[in-house]
């Protein structure tokens, strides 16, 4: 028997399959799933060693997606799905109670690899889910602000908030691709990182109160420290976008392999530019025959120009220095060879004078 004034002993209870103590000890034939009062006076160290393996995959996992999320794009899809659906599978298992604890966590490994090859190699597919995912986590944390002011009176309340969330960006992330991938990517690993950290520290105390939340229960407490942990999720989310958007991000476009939006462009210019050059020099070779046209469509019409017209000064001049010699010649000539010779200059004359004009 204990005292009046004595303390009561941490008591363990469970929910959701994790146990996890409190400071108000069971009463005599009652086994309730809940408490209202969490043990908030010391971090529990006494982790299960399964637990303590899946959390610190989830930390590492979640540092992945909201630093490198966009990054690795198709690794990202699986998994999403993979979470998606071994979660899903699991929790149908634990609620049904058909199957030991090998046979659920075989059927939910199963169910998720499943899930993830098809989000992976169905693109579309990976971005509504990642889409759904992203309308989830926002409308949670909608809910969990919402408990400080209102508190639903039925179910369906948190039900329609979060499907209605979740098609609404499903819908959005299939028109802005990118953007909604990387701010997607960047909630969810935060959103991991934050659950992993509320094991080591409080043994899932603000998950349990996340899901009281989704099902319209008042359900137990938070301890002051739950707090900081859920600060942890939108800095970290917040950190994750910036990284995404100004470094990791950047020259990659899922829908083009690793090249960005400006080195499409640039490679489109430079087609064009090579055919409008294409273009050009076959009409040239067009206009000068069969001569070698130079490579560049800039200097090449200056050159021949240029040579043209210094070869018509040429011929201009050599005929002048020609004309000059016959008169000279002329006046020692009879009358009859001066007509004649006359009559040949003037037909030059007129030859010269087309090809100059």
């Amino acid at each position: 028997m204990e005292s009046a004034g004595q303390i009561p002993s941490p008591t363990t209870r469970i929910h959701l399959g994790v146990p996890y103590p409190t400071s108000t000890p069971l009463p005599p034939g009652h086994t309730p799933s809940i408490s209202p009062l969490p043990n908030c006076d010391r971090i529990q160290l006494k982790y299960d060693v399964a637990l303590a393996v899946i959390s610190g995959v989830c930390f590492v996992f979640g540092v992945l997606y909201c630093f490198f999320g966009y990054r690795f794009f198709k690794a990202t899809m699986f998994l999403t799905g993979f979470i998606f659906g071994s979660l899903v599978t699991y929790l149908i298992c634990l609620e049904e109670n058909l199957l030991p604890l090998g046979g659920k966590i075989g059927v939910s490994l199963t169910a998720g690899v499943l899930c993830g090859l098809i989000t992976m190699l169905v693109q579309y597919v990976g971005l509504f889910m990642s889409g759904f995912h992203l309308g989830l986590l926002l409308a949670i944390a909608t809910l969990i602000v919402m408990k400080q002011f209102y508190e639903p009176s039925t179910k369906w309340i948190p039900i329609g908030i979060l499907f209605g969330t979740g098609l609404i960006f499903a819908l959005l992330i299939l028109y802005f691709q990118k953007s909604l991938t990387i701010l997607g990517t960047s909630i969810f690993g935060a959103a991991l990182m934050t659950v992993a950290l509320d094991y080591f520290v409080e043994m899932f105390i603000l998950v349990r109160y996340a899901w009281d939340r989704i099902r319209a229960d008042p359900g137990p407490g938070v301890c002051w420290f739950s707090w900081l942990i859920m600060a942890l999720w939108p800095a970290a989310m917040l950190v994750g976008v910036i990284t995404q958007a100004k470094v990791t991000s950047k020259g990659c476009d899922h829908r083009e392999g690793k090249t960005s939006d400006r080195a499409i462009h640039s490679r489109r210019r430079r087609r064009k530019v090579n055919l409008q050059r294409e273009r050009e020099r076959h009409q040239q070779q067009l206009r000068y025959g069969n001569q070698p046209v130079s490579a560049s469509p800039i200097w090449c019409g200056t050159i021949h120009s240029k040579y043209r017209h210094l070869y018509q000064i040429r011929r201009v001049n050599g005929d002048v220095i020609a004309q000059s010699y016959i008169q000279n010649i002329q006046h020692k000539l009879s009358p009859a060879l001066q007509s004649l010779t006359m009559g040949n200059t003037d037909d030059e004359g007129v030859d010269q004078s087309q090809l100059s004009s």
